[in-house]
């Protein structure tokens, strides 16, 4: 395919997921205030803020789908998608490792001060609350690395090969965050490109997308929900307890984020070091 050719579908596929997500945020969140907010019990309005937040990964399956099958002519589990026990094994080794990477970075700052756990915040009140965010810290990852590891990567493989898919998808990745949160800290960007290379190289070794949704997986499930860490620039108020954050701002990442942060450059070394004793390449 000429180059154009590529460029433009690239954009097509960005721009069409980018409207379709935030219209799919939009009726998830209206959806989950919804649930939030009515006089079910508390089992009922978890299962229905876990089932809204399955939105925004449905839209991005669609749109995908779409292009596989309309415009690529394959189908969509050819983008590593595959099923199988196999499959279960990578996306379980994905998720075990970022979640210890994740505990070393919460434990590094714990031990110096930087972090403090404020209470513990489950209870019968806001299990529907942790239920939620749980679904939508989770699934994100999943329809992240769907597109950007699926899609974006396959098609810079196709064109341009394996090189430019790892290095262009990462780029990608880091820029789309950017382009989200313009105020974004700057090691925020550099650590997603790192995360997106590392998991851009499990695509690469595996030829499965089910290792790097492990990843993303293990690692958002653990920053938000487990450890109740800052997120986006605010505190994180479901998690299994909720942390405060109160060492310098490029070590810990202040309330943006741990990813913001140099413990969140050492988490991503930890990640590196544990794939490539997993992977080991070449």
């Amino acid at each position: 395919m000429p180059d154009v050719g590529t460029w433009a579908k690239l954009a097509a596929y960005v721009v069409c997921i980018g409207l379709v997500l935030e219209f799919a945020h939009r009726l998830y969140w209206q959806l989950n205030g919804w649930a939030m907010n009515s006089s079910a019990s508390a089992g009922w309005r978890a299962f229905f803020s876990a089932i809204f937040a399955a939105i925004p990964l449905f839209a991005v399956l669609l749109v995908t789908g779409a292009f596989c099958i309309y415009i690529d002519r394959q189908p969509l589990y050819s983008l590593g998608l595959q099923s199988g026990f196999d499959s279960f094994l990578m996306f379980s080794e994905g998720a075990a490792v970022a979640f210890v990477a994740v505990t070393f970075l919460f434990l590094a700052g714990y031990s110096i001060g930087w972090f403090k756990i404020e209470r513990a915040s489950i209870s019968g009140d806001n299990f529907p609350a942790f239920c939620g965010g749980a679904c939508d810290f989770s699934l994100a990852a999943v329809f992240e690395e769907v597109a950007i590891r699926g899609y974006v990567f396959s098609v810079l493989q196709h064109s341009w090969g394996s090189n430019v898919a790892v290095v262009g998808s990462a780029v990608v990745f880091s820029l789309l965050h950017l382009i989200k949160h313009p105020k974004i800290p700057l090691v925020f960007t550099i650590n997603a490109f790192i995360f997106g290379i590392l998991t851009a190289q499990a695509r690469l070794i595996t030829g499965s997308l089910w290792v790097p949704i492990g990843l993303h997986f293990g690692w958002n499930f653990a920053m938000g929900p487990v450890f109740g860490l800052p997120c986006g620039g605010r505190k994180y108020e479901h998690g299994l307890v909720i942390s405060s954050v109160n060492g310098p701002e490029w070590m810990t990442g202040g309330l943006y984020s741990p990813d913001a942060g140099v413990l969140g450059t050492g988490a991503l070394t930890v990640t590196a070091a544990v794939m490539l004793a997993l992977m080991p390449v070449g």
